[in-house]
């Protein structure tokens, strides 16, 4: 496995396991939203599998490229999720102290 990937994977499984930590599991209300992070660890797990088993062999572009498509897709999924977050939260920059 190249550095890069080494890298990538390093982050990915960082990303897992935060999003399966219960403080956002009890945030993750929303049952379609449990689903996209459950599907993310799974194919997190799908690359760290592909990664180790191409040692010694050439790596399968069309499993990985797969995998790293469904990833982005989930990736987006989450950040739209927490973009719709904020912005429900944006009233809070007009408050201030009564003085």
């Amino acid at each position: 496995m190249s550095m890069d990937n080494n890298l990538f994977l390093d982050t990915l499984e960082q990303v897992k396991e935060l999003l399966s930590s219960s403080s956002v599991a009890a945030r993750a209300q929303d049952a379609d939203l449990g689903d996209v992070i459950t599907e993310f660890c799974e194919l997190t797990d799908q690359y760290a599998i592909q990664q180790s088993d191409s040692k010694g062999r050439p790596e399968d572009i069309a499993a990985l490229s797969s995998i790293l498509k469904k990833l982005a897709s989930k990736i987006d999924v989450i950040e739209e999720h927490n973009l719709i977050s904020l912005q429900k939260l944006k009233f809070l920059s007009k408050i201030s102290p009564k003085i």
